[in-house]
């Protein structure tokens, strides 16, 4: 973008943005003392910029635009304590330009799998952020199977993280401390996580806000981004500013009881973190008897409200990739993925979604029974894409739930006739096609399956099977509280 084209445009913007900007809420105080991975999550699920209430998105009338990202020494710092809410709402898809030396870029696509930081200069829109780490970011399907067997990378993209205060430790944008740019590789339309999150947003459960960015390296443009908030303490301090700086741990559930484990787990507080509380919680759990003190226990540390709405939203959008999805090489162990647990006060946990691009389709090859099902023989493997799982039946949690499926049947029943209504699906697929269509179409955002509008249309009539699957379900015999699968 051309610096006169974009200034003149921000000029003609900016004197309704400062009449509509003032009297707003004060600036919230974002800024740590720490770097533990440290807004209430009301979260009702944020308007896409063509439906967003006001105009306007970033207050800069005390800076000066530039083509290209500057040093360091002419960071722009009106982005830092700007509402994170005007980033993810933006009226159109943003322009990030990330500048580094080249061999330090060829050197970090070499070792991508080691997930090392490196020093890079940022742009927004033409603005100056300043310096901050850079890392390529993934799991086994996008970003180890991203390279061959001699090392060289056959994906034309990966994704990537940002670190702003890697370098320097006040250096915020729009309050975030990071900010994660995926690549969505599986995913043609490039909406699948938002529409994602929206909807679980919608059904109270908190979960990380998303958006799309156009990413540029030294010049070069690399397509169309999924934009998604991280899971850090800037998130638990937007959504819990009574008690911002517990602990977040990855993909650590309440059948693990290893302290080192859960230590492994943490995403805050790494260094000092006080895992006691998801210690008793995991021990608990685990010393219950049966499924119904199991189920007593989880409502002791948990909310089971919501634990139904995720599940309604899981099953919904028909999560290939998340909690239902437990991993094994042989049976004789397994484990799910793409969640976080947060202690929101202490010793009670909240459950996030995370990583929700495997959703929206109805797999013919799935082959694990369905989380209401328990097995006779929980040893028992079933291949799913290039590995095994174990049922999801077996594990103690879902056993625990199902015991009592009237709260899940409940808030199914809320997520068909609201968020998860056909019409109102189908019109976000329109509005985000509007919105990221002409960035999705261009050839430097690269396609795996199907070319961006043929996804969308594939997409689109998923939507009735999807709900057609899930209203089945929530027509069957339903457990209401006594039985124990």
């Amino acid at each position: 973008m051309l610096v006169h084209t974009f200034f003149i445009n921000r000029l003609i913007l900016l004197t309704l943005v400062l009449l509509m900007l003032s009297g707003c809420a004060a600036k919230k105080n974002h800024s740590s003392n720490t770097d533990s991975d440290t807004v209430t999550d009301t979260d009702s699920g944020t308007k896409t910029g063509t439906d967003a209430d006001t105009v306007s998105d970033i207050d800069t009338s005390d800076t000066n635009a530039g083509d290209t990202v500057s040093s360091s020494d002419d960071t722009d710092t009106s982005f830092a304590e700007q509402d994170a809410d005007v980033l993810f709402n933006y009226s159109h898809v943003p322009t990030f330009d990330i500048t580094l030396p080249e061999d330090k870029w060829n050197a970090l696509i070499a070792s991508a799998m080691d997930e090392e930081w490196e020093q890079a200069d940022v742009s927004f829109e033409g603005y100056p952020i300043g310096t901050v780490g850079l890392r390529f970011k993934g799991s086994y399907g996008t970003l180890y199977a991203c390279f061959d067997e001699s090392g060289d990378m056959i994906c034309p993209r990966l994704s990537m993280k940002i670190k702003f205060s890697k370098y320097n430790e006040d250096l915020r944008f729009f309050g975030l401390k990071r900010l994660n740019f995926n690549a969505n590789r599986y995913d043609d339309t490039r909406m699948k996580e938002k529409l994602a999150y929206d909807v679980y947003r919608e059904m109270g459960i908190t979960a990380p806000r998303s958006y799309w960015a156009n990413v540029r390296v030294n010049g070069k443009s690399y397509g169309l981004y999924g934009m998604v908030e991280e899971i850090d303490g800037a998130f638990t301090k937007n959504r819990w500013p009574n008690h911002p700086d517990a602990n977040v741990y990855k993909e650590v559930w309440p059948t693990d009881t290893r302290e080192l484990d859960i230590k492994d787990g943490l995403r805050t507080n790494e260094d000092n973190g006080d895992v006691s509380g998801f210690v008793a919680f995991a021990s608990a759990f685990t010393a219950a008897t049966t499924a119904e003190d199991a189920l007593t226990v989880l409502g002791q540390y948990t909310d089971l409200d919501q634990w139904a709405r995720y599940m309604a939203v899981d099953e919904a959008i028909l999560s290939y990739d998340g909690v239902t999805y437990f991993y094994t090489d042989d049976g004789t162990w397994s484990h799910n993925h793409n969640y976080c647990f947060y202690e929101d006060s202490p010793g009670h946990f909240t459950l996030i979604p995370w990583d929700v691009e495997s959703t929206f389709w109805i797999n013919p090859d799935h082959a694990p029974p369905h989380w209401t099902e328990q097995p006779e023989d929980c040893t028992s493997t079933y291949p799913y894409w290039s590995g095994l799982a174990t049922a999801p039946g077996c594990d103690p949690v879902f056993r625990a739930l199902t015991t009592n499926l009237a709260p899940f049947y409940a808030a199914s029943r809320e997520l068909l006739d609201g968020p998860f209504e056909e019409q109102k699906m189908l019109d976000a697929i329109d509005t985000y096609t509007a919105l990221i269509g002409e960035h999705a179409r261009t050839p430097e955002t690269p396609t795996m399956y199907n070319e961006f509008d043929g996804a969308v249309s594939y997409l689109k009539s998923e939507i009735p099977r999807l709900r057609a699957r899930l209203e089945q379900l929530i027509g069957a015999p339903q457990n209401t509280g006594s039985d124990t699968q």
